[in-house]
């Protein structure tokens, strides 16, 4: 029950989200994402669209592993990763190893480092 509770609040939240940005472009005024409190994100955190090509430097991540690249440098946990992708924790894991690996790099400061440098925020 709670879980068709939380995909319900979720699909409203988007559909929300999407109005606001279609009324707020039709007014010509720049979209910002909404954070969980409704307050805009501050400038450099805005919510990528997922289809928004890669930065340079990315080309080697798949889609998937750069949009939990994006979260990781947001701050987000494993936890918090995967019920915003509707994944589990275990492949948020993997693929966190997979972008570690890919990357260079061996925890997640670094990434997040790496993903700032490189224009995902």
């Amino acid at each position: 029950m709670q879980r068709r509770r939380a995909t319900a609040t979720l699909c409203e939240e988007r559909k929300n989200t999407a109005f606001a940005r279609t009324k707020r472009e039709a007014e010509g005024v720049p979209f910002l994402a909404l954070g969980h409190d409704g307050a805009p994100s501050p400038p450099g955190v805005d919510l990528a669209e997922p289809d928004a090509p890669a930065p340079t430097g990315l080309e080697h991540l798949t889609p998937r592993q750069i949009e939990v690249l994006r979260l990781v440098a947001r701050g987000m946990t494993n936890n918090e990763i995967a019920e915003t992708l509707f994944l589990s924790r275990r492949t948020v894991h993997a693929h966190l190893r997979s972008i570690f690996h890919k990357l260079g790099v061996g925890h997640r400061s670094a990434a997040t480092r790496y993903a700032i440098q490189h224009g995902l925020l």
